[in-house]
């Protein structure tokens, strides 16, 4: 197939566990006019070995020598893309058979969209449905919820190639959240939806529920905010602190605090106030601060992601023990 009308494109790591479940997932649909590139991101487990057990002539295989991160191997494959629309799939997610022709459909009645997403059915490392994610379906809905938290979950999506080469590919500044980031980007020109229908697996493991990942991701998701110039200072502070307050408060198990911080936040009184004002008027000035500068050119991505980062790991702990 010289010209697919899609490329499906996967970064795979380390993912032999729940590999054969996402390939299989993509081989298998209905809309069947697809390239699927894989970029093995120098697995070292058997990730390598199940791709090559595939003899499927719309499979491509990207080696790197060495695992280079997410960004970095999503954007070879971009440049190593055909056809009119790139459709994401990540590798321990299953996408169901209808998923490619619906989008693909979609885009067919919408000319002007740049990005369609889908709703998702949550699944555990055991394979058992724990519950599911409804997202944002119209783009006024989905430009509103972004000012405060990704609502398109990036390997369900398909996008239009055209609107990628004009805003550009992943940043690859961005070890995380590299989507969130995209999709602030592809917002500014274009416009963005969510099909209604589960047509996506998205599979949530102790990996990417991590607390530690969580604080991490979240520093990428402000600062990709400031960078975009999304949300104000004062407001993305705000945002910030409070959900960094929150997994730490269940991270470390503070159940009855945690109980009454949702209690007095159902009251219009949240987590931010409750601590700007009893714990840390110095730590909240310190990260508004990180993120001005940033925001005005004082200091670059890398040093206002390690100030976020010594602020967290120093400071907020502290004041709750």
């Amino acid at each position: 197939m010289r010209n697919p009308r899609v490329t499906v494109l996967m970064s795979v790591y380390n993912g032999e566990e729940h590999l054969r479940e996402a390939i299989d997932g993509i081989l298998n649909q209905t809309f069947k006019n697809f390239k699927f590139l894989i970029v093995n991101d120098g697995s070292t487990d058997r990730t390598g070995e199940i791709l090559e057990s595939y003899n499927d002539p719309r499979i491509r295989i990207h080696n790197n020598r060495k695992n280079i991160g997410l960004a970095k191997s999503l954007n070879i494959g971009l440049k190593m893309a055909k056809g009119e629309y790139i459709a994401r799939q990540d590798a321990d997610d299953i996408s169901m058979p209808e998923r490619l022709a619906k989008e693909i459909y979609f885009f067919c009645e919408h000319p002007d969209y740049a990005v369609v997403g889908t709703f998702a059915k949550i699944y555990n490392e055991n394979s058992e449905q724990t519950g599911f994610w409804e997202r944002p379906i119209k783009d006024t809905e989905i430009r509103k919820t972004l000012k405060e938290r990704n609502c398109i979950i990036h390997g369900s999506t398909m996008i239009r190639m055209r609107c990628l080469l004009d805003v550009g590919f992943y940043d690859e500044s961005m070890e995380k959240s590299q989507d969130f980031e995209l999709w602030l980007r592809l917002s500014k020109k274009y416009k963005m939806a969510n099909i209604s229908s589960f047509l996506y697996i998205r599979r949530v493991h102790s990996k990417n529920i991590d607390i530690e990942y969580m604080k991490e991701q979240h520093i990428f998701l402000v600062l990709a905010k400031i960078k975009n110039n999304f949300v104000g200072i004062e407001e993305v502070t705000k945002q910030f602190i409070n959900s960094i307050s929150k997994y730490y408060f269940i991270s470390l198990g503070f159940n009855s605090m945690f109980k009454l911080v949702s209690l007095i936040t159902f009251k219009r009184i949240n987590a931010y106030d409750i601590f700007r004002v009893f714990y840390k008027i110095r730590f909240t000035n310190n990260v508004k601060k990180t993120l001005n500068d940033f925001k005005l050119g004082k200091i670059k991505f890398d040093n206002a992601k390690l100030n976020l980062k010594k602020i967290l790991n120093g400071g907020l702990l502290g004041f709750f023990l």
